[in-house]
């Protein structure tokens, strides 16, 4: 049986060769994503590549988290259930952004709606087969730190500061994630997919670009390891982990602090008017 797979922002970069991946492997990819135009072509290469795909496509915008509300929403109207989330999209503005909420953007992009999203999908996660939730994090969660202050904006703004916090966040609720569900089927890892050139880097200045890239591997190499994490048996049973180079990697001090955790994610139900798990 094939499994069906939920990515966000799987249009372009890491995201959109995970989706083609897990279609080639013969998974069943539900794209959600901001862009729909950028969505509907994804949707078109893929079964391009892999006729016999079955893509879908739905609007998702992590900017706003009534629409955040109102994609899960339509989600449950259309789908029964899904066997993995993949929580991948996420954006690095090099200037201070605001979500439609009023949040810094990559706090809230990349971390807050993200949290929304996926406690709104755990009730169809609970319908699938071996369930399991990703989180696209970075080994630059070395250097976040929480800092509640910076999260309705930063002065001054710090592209790498918020970034590395963003990031950090993703890991410690993973963390949570997993040690809430262990009771259940559903297990919640973390992954850094390598530094990757993809369109992430758009906002960065040319010459920085010019060093940095040399460092980089493909979409197409990074995209192994989500794809890995979410189909291969031998990561089944497996929850609480951060992976990189498809192997368990080492975490900061502060993503395995366990009371950070706690902290965070009660602040972050707070923010989001929810109960927590």
């Amino acid at each position: 049986m094939s499994k069906r797979v939920l990515i966000t922002g799987g249009n372009s970069g890491i995201g959109f060769c995970t989706a083609e991946q897990l279609a080639g492997r013969g998974a069943e990819v539900i794209l959600a994503c901001r862009d729909q135009t950028k969505g509907q072509a994804a949707v078109a290469k893929i079964k391009n590549a892999h006729p016999q795909a079955k893509v879908r496509l739905f609007a998702l915008d992590l900017a706003d988290l009534e629409q955040v509300r109102d994609c899960a929403a339509e989600l449950y109207q259309e789908l029964g259930h899904i066997d993995v989330l993949i929580n991948n999209a996420g954006v690095v503005p090099t200037q201070q952004e605001f979500t439609k909420d009023g949040y810094e953007m990559q706090f809230g992009v990349n971390y807050l709606a993200p949290v929304l999203f996926t406690h709104l999908m755990l009730p169809l996660l609970q319908k699938g087969t071996q369930p399991r939730i990703l989180h696209l994090a970075s080994v630059a969660h070395w250097l976040g730190r929480i800092n509640k202050k910076t999260w309705k904006g930063r002065k001054p703004y710090l592209v790498m500061d918020a970034y590395g916090q963003s990031k950090l966040a993703n890991i410690l609720f993973s963390n949570v994630l997993a040690d809430r569900l262990k009771d259940t089927d559903i297990t919640s890892n973390a992954l850094h997919p390598g530094g990757v050139d993809t369109p992430i880097f758009r906002h960065v200045p040319s010459a920085v670009m010019a060093l940095i890239r040399p460092t980089l591997t493909t979409p197409e190499k990074a995209a192994s390891l989500p794809v890995s994490l979410a189909l291969d048996e031998q990561y089944a049973q497996i929850s609480g982990e951060y992976f990189a180079n498809h192997k368990p990697a080492l975490r900061s001090p502060r993503a395995r602090n366990s009371n950070l955790a706690d902290e965070l994610y009660y602040d972050t139900m707070a923010e989001l008017n929810m109960p927590a798990l």
